[in-house]
């Protein structure tokens, strides 16, 4: 395939046929069977002709000077996503084998490079099973090794992975952290609330990507967005061996955000089903909100974490006293390197 022959309207038809994966990806394959694109001004530019050799030095410095995400077509992206697929495949099958704390950092890269390409195809049923239960496998070792969740936490909040794919587990990691340190649930319990934690946000691979570089959302942007949690919810729905709790919270989980767009705003700002609230709910939101909070996004800046603590207090410390007192002195601990 050349890309100099195609004609005006292929390369406008290059939109439907690439799809985006992080550039480490590459490494995992010598050459690809299609070109690779970056995406500039507008317009796809040819980065990578087919069959050329892919090198350590192509990808950093592909990194360095464009993106951090590559656009492949198709087929290739199928090739890559069975290469990931057995890479983390085989690493979870020996996680507790050798360097544990090694093992895990590769796990959670390969973990975020492999739900990026979930969001690219939310209705891949293997894909989706894959994930989760390797998912499943570094939440027992973090709950076999207590002090693992900060150090992924902080790996990953340092990575170069798009927003939508580190928070979910950036959250997860802090979640899982804390109501393990709260000692009020069992660990069957908390591997599920962890995996529940982390699907939350599939949901997201229904907005369109331009979305997420916006500066400013409209109203029909906002929509957009808080009608993921109940996407997610219906992709996972009999698909990954969630209970129909497990299900509600990942529905209900944003039921904090309207509380605090009610306080920011200073107008009530109701959702369009009631929420169902209760300490699991409460929790998990709180962490995703924390989490998210001392992130910065295109569209806004970081706060701290104690202004995400404040504005936390007016929403959940009259219902759950203890709970947040237990919360911020936590999230002291955790957040500090």
């Amino acid at each position: 395939m050349s890309f100099e022959g195609l004609s005006p309207l292929e390369k406008h038809r290059l939109s439907f046929q690439l799809k985006p994966i992080f550039i480490g990806q590459l490494l995992f394959v010598d050459s690809l069977e299609y070109p690779a694109f970056h995406y500039q001004e507008g317009e796809f530019k040819l980065i990578l002709d087919a069959h050329e050799g892919i090198t350590s030095q192509f990808v950093a410095e592909y990194a360095k000077n464009f993106s951090q995400n590559i656009f492949i077509y198709h087929e290739d992206f199928e090739l890559l996503n069975s290469k990931l697929k057995e890479e983390l495949t085989k690493l979870t099958r020996s996680l507790s084998i050798g360097n544990i704390q090694k093992n895990a950092l590769k796990h959670t890269n390969l973990l975020s490079m492999q739900m990026g390409n979930l969001y690219n195809d939310p209705f891949n049923d293997e894909l989706l099973s894959n994930q989760f239960q390797n998912s499943k496998n570094l939440s027992i070792l973090m709950l076999q090794n207590k002090e693992m969740p900060k150090l992924l936490y902080h790996h990953l909040a340092e990575s170069k992975y798009h927003f939508t794919v580190t928070q979910p587990l950036l959250s997860s990691f802090m979640f899982l952290s804390f109501i393990q340190s709260l000692k009020i649930f069992n660990e069957r319990e908390l591997e599920g609330l962890f995996l529940t934690s982390y699907f939350k946000d599939l949901g997201m691979s229904f907005i369109p990507r331009e979305k997420f570089e916006l500066a400013h959302l409209n109203q029909f942007d906002r929509n957009l967005f808080s009608d993921h949690a109940k996407n997610s919810m219906l992709l996972l729905d009999g698909r990954v061996p969630l209970s129909k709790n497990q299900l509600s919270l990942i529905k209900n989980h944003h039921y904090l955000n309207y509380k605090i767009q009610t306080l920011v705003q200073n107008e009530l700002v109701e959702p369009e089903e009631k929420y169902l609230t209760g300490i699991e709910s409460t929790l998990l939101s709180a962490t995703d909100i924390i989490t998210a909070m001392t992130s910065s996004r295109p569209y806004r800046q970081s706060i701290s974490s104690f202004k995400a603590l404040e504005l936390l207090k007016k929403v959940i410390s009259d219902e759950y006293p203890q709970e947040f007192k237990a919360l911020v002195y936590f999230i002291k601990n955790f957040l500090d390197k």
